[in-house]
């Protein structure tokens, strides 16, 4: 009776340590930017057993994962909606600068038009990448895994392989979505391949950008002819463009690598650019992680904008060719406090709605095919980056090709 009694007291103390170090449902997740190596892994709690694969313990993954560069979603896409249903509501916003009409004392008021808006209702294109996992991927050596001292098991593997592969999902839909930002802000339409399994569907999103928005800079304009041309003046320029049209000032300048450096180098620049770090003569711009880097800040009338250089690239899958985010010869302006949305639709499969996930940016799920055998894992996502006031934004032209 004693052994019995100390058994189960060892036993329970055992497992109230476990929770405590390893509460239930906690989670661990793939590669961090700093190159520090987490995992995936299993978790002992009153419950027994946590499933690595189970969606909920997936997610808790996916909130703690960082993700590729997204510099334009992020800067320019601040707010965020979720919604369960299959389309999502795009708000266009024109205003106009009204004022209020004079009437006698004794006169009825005059009604006056409202605010200038459309209503579009879209269906966003779908993400479904998936990866598979054969029992030969977790019975051979992993790459990068050494040989005899500290082999792995077959179960370490898979860990490692369901961290890794669940990073690169994410990290797919992220440039996906960074995508859609850097389009919609290069002329104001997102144009989307939806691929079938018999045939394939075009859908455009046009956010109605207005044409006096897309500025091609010509002749001795044109930023490379620097005995002529004037950036600073054409970036007050382009300023007031979007404060006329929207009534925002712009807070921002992402610049295309080669007109970043056509802009520091250009000889009405160097003397006005407020620069964080400078040496005499030596102009040293700050970097940032993912291909950012603040070039300076630039206060005159009208004007009064950071200026960053942005260097991300993304590879079309049918061509397998890569394009940059920003092409080159190209600026993007505006303002950080425009309405702009990351909108995603609800996610469409039978698991997230059964366990009430419809609304939700990610949902990862895995599965097993019992022959032959394999395991599934795939992230599901319903993005659409949308451009709601387009008269607050500029793209221009400033290099010739």
């Amino acid at each position: 009776m004693k052994m019995t009694f100390k058994t189960g007291f060892t036993w329970a103390v055992l497992l109230i340590c476990a929770f405590c170090l390893f509460p239930a449902g906690a989670v661990f997740a793939g590669q961090s930017d700093g190159g520090e190596t987490l995992k995936l892994l299993p978790l002992l709690g009153f419950g027994g057993l946590i499933d690595m694969f189970e969606t909920r313990s997936m997610l808790d993954a996916v909130d703690q994962m960082k993700r590729p560069g997204t510099f334009l979603r992020d800067l320019f896409f601040p707010e965020f909606k979720q919604f369960e249903t299959k389309t999502v509501d795009v708000d266009i916003i024109k205003g106009k600068r009204r004022m209020a009409p004079f009437v006698s004392p004794q006169a009825p008021g005059r009604a006056v038009e409202n605010r200038g808006s459309t209503t579009d209702t879209l269906a966003p294109g779908y993400l479904k990448p998936k990866f598979e996992t054969t029992s030969e991927m977790l019975l051979n050596r992993r790459p990068g895994e050494v040989l005899y001292a500290g082999q792995q098991t077959p179960q370490s593997r898979a860990e490692e392989k369901l961290a890794s592969d669940l990073a690169e999902l994410m990290d797919m839909c992220s440039r996906r979505e960074e995508w859609q930002a850097a389009q919609a802000l290069n002329g104001g339409v997102v144009t989307m391949t939806l691929k079938g399994e018999t045939e394939d569907k075009i859908v455009t999103v046009d956010f109605n950008m207005d044409a006096s928005h897309k500025v091609t800079l010509t002749g001795t304009d044109l930023w490379s002819d620097q005995d002529n041309s004037d950036p600073l003046s054409d970036l007050a320029d382009f300023s007031v463009i979007g404060l006329k049209d929207s009534g925002l000032l712009p807070t921002d300048v992402a610049m295309a690598g080669d007109v970043a450096n056509a802009f520091i180098t250009h000889p009405k620049v160097k003397d006005e650019l407020n620069v964080r770090k400078m040496e005499t003569g030596i102009i040293k711009p700050e970097t940032f992680p993912n291909g950012v880097t603040y070039i300076g800040t630039i206060s005159r009338p009208g004007l009064n904008v950071d200026v960053w250089s942005y260097h991300e690239w993304f590879v079309d899958e049918d061509t397998d060719t890569e394009g940059a985010a920003i092409p080159d010869g190209k600026l993007f302006m505006g303002s950080r406090h425009a309405k702009n949305t990351k909108l995603y639709a609800a996610i469409q499969d039978v698991e997230a709605i059964e366990s009430g996930m419809v609304a939700t940016d990610r949902f990862p799920k895995s599965w097993v095919t019992k022959d032959p055998s394999v395991r599934w894992l795939m992230m599901q996502s319903a993005p659409l980056m949308a451009l709601n006031q387009p008269d607050a934004f500029v793209v221009a032209t400033v290099l010739g090709s």
